[in-house]
C-alpha cells in the first residue's frame, strides 16, 4: 500500500516535471521565433534605411525657410490707380486650353488696271531730215534795173564795210530773203542810225570759212533804219524784202527747213504746235504792227476776243523738241534755226480757253 502510494507520489512528480519541461520548451520555441521576427525586421528597415540614405545624398539639398517673425501691424499702403489697357487673363495651376486659331483669310487684290497700250512707233511724231546738198541753192540774185526793195553787190578780196538805208515795201514790217556765197568771211547786219540813236544790232547771216553758201528769211521791223555788209575776200550776196502779204501763210500743217517767215491771220487765237530739230531755235509771233513778244502790251492793235491774259508768244529751245504758242491775231510767225537744213513742223490747232480766262 505504501509503495503503491509512493509510485503514485513519484509518478505525479515525474508528471509535473516533464509538464514543466514542455512548458519551458515552449517558451524557448516562442523565444526563439519572435528573436526571429525581430532579426527579420531589423533587416528590412536596414535595408529601408540605406536606399532612403542614398537618395537623400543623389538630390540637391533644400534649405528649409524658417518660419517669419510676425511684422508689426502697419497701415496698408493705397494700391496704385488701374492702367487703362489691354487686360491680362488670370493665371490658373493648370493652363486653360488655347481656342484654335482662326483662319486668316486672304483678301483678293483688285485687278490693277491694263496700262495703256504704247503707242505704235508709227505714230509718233517724226521729223524728216533735209536731203541732197545743203550749198544746193543755186547762184545768188542779182538787182535788176528798176526793181525795188532788192539789194545786192559783190564784194572782193579786200576787208570791205558797205552800209545802206532800207527802202521799205508797204507796212510796218518787211520779210527779207538773204542770200550769200563767199570764198572768205562775210557778214550782214541790221543797223539803227538817227540823229539821236546809233545802234548795231546782231546778225542776220554770216559766213565763215567753212560756208560757200547760205541762204535765210527772216523779219525786219522799221526799227532798223540801215543794213551794213562786212566782207573779207570775194564774194556776193543779195537781200530781196516781201510784204507780209506776198508771204506764204500758215494754215493747216507745214513743214520745211532751216530759218523762215509766215504769215498768220486767224479770225480768232489759235494754238501752233512747233516741232524743231536744231542745236539752238526760236518760233516767235510778231503783231502785224511789228511789236514782238517783249513790248506785246504796248500794242495798240484791237483786241481780238478769247485772247488769253498771259499768252505764250515766243519758244525758245535747244535740241528737238515740241512747244506750243498762241497766235492771237494778225502778224507773222518767225521761225529761226542754227542751220539751214534743220527740219521743223508747224501745225494749226484751234485754242482752248483756260476758264480764268473766260
Amino acid at each position: 500500500m505504501g509503495f503503491a502510494l509512493g509510485c503514485l507520489v513519484t509518478a505525479a512528480a515525474l508528471w509535473r516535471l516533464t509538464l514543466s519541461a514542455a512548458r519551458q520548451a515552449a517558451r524557448s520555441a516562442a523565444r526563439a521565433e519572435a528573436a526571429a521576427l525581430r532579426a527579420a525586421t531589423l533587416d528590412t528597415a536596414a535595408l529601408d534605411t540605406s536606399g532612403t540614405s542614398a537618395a537623400a545624398s543623389a538630390a540637391p539639398a533644400v534649405a528649409k525657410r524658417a518660419p517669419e517673425e510676425a511684422a508689426p501691424t502697419e497701415p496698408a499702403a493705397p494700391k496704385p490707380a488701374a492702367t487703362v489697357g489691354p487686360t491680362r487673363p488670370a493665371t490658373t495651376a493648370q493652363a486653360t486650353p488655347k481656342p484654335e486659331p482662326e483662319p486668316v483669310r486672304q483678301r483678293t487684290p483688285a485687278p490693277a488696271p491694263a496700262p495703256a497700250p504704247a503707242p505704235a512707233e508709227d505714230d509718233l511724231p517724226r521729223l524728216h531730215l533735209a536731203t541732197g546738198p545743203s550749198d544746193g541753192r543755186g547762184p545768188v540774185p542779182r538787182r535788176q534795173a528798176g526793181e525795188r526793195f532788192h539789194f545786192s553787190g559783190q564784194c572782193e578780196g579786200d576787208d570791205t564795210e558797205y552800209e545802206f538805208r532800207i527802202e521799205w515795201p508797204e507796212g510796218t514790217a518787211a520779210v527779207a530773203q538773204i542770200e550769200v556765197a563767199t570764198e572768205g568771211f562775210l557778214s550782214i547786219r541790221p543797223v539803227t542810225r538817227t540823229r539821236d540813236r546809233i545802234e548795231s544790232h546782231s546778225s542776220l547771216i554770216h559766213l565763215g570759212s567753212f560756208d560757200k553758201r547760205k541762204g535765210v528769211r527772216t523779219l525786219l521791223t522799221h526799227d532798223f533804219t540801215h543794213l551794213c555788209v562786212e566782207s573779207s575776200g570775194s564774194g556776193e550776196w543779195s537781200v530781196r524784202l516781201y510784204s507780209p502779204d506776198e508771204i506764204d501763210e500758215l494754215t493747216g500743217a507745214m513743214e520745211g527747213y532751216g530759218s523762215t517767215v509766215l504769215a498768220v491771220r486767224p479770225d480768232a487765237p489759235v494754238d501752233c504746235v512747233a516741232h524743231v530739230k536744231s542745236s539752238s531755235w526760236s518760233a516767235v509771233f510778231v503783231c502785224a504792227c511789228g511789236r514782238g513778244p517783249d513790248v506785246f502790251e504796248e500794242c495798240g492793235c484791237p483786241a481780238v476776243p478769247g485772247l488769253p491774259t498771259s499768252p505764250t508768244l515766243g519758244i525758245w529751245s535747244s535740241g528737238e523738241a515740241l512747244r506750243t504758242l498762241q497766235l492771237p491775231r494778225h502778224g507773222v510767225l518767225k521761225v529761226r534755226t542754227d542751220k539751214p537744213s534743220d527740219p521743223w513742223r508747224l501745225e494749226i490747232r484751234p485754242h482752248v480757253r483756260d476758264p480764268q480766262d473766260r
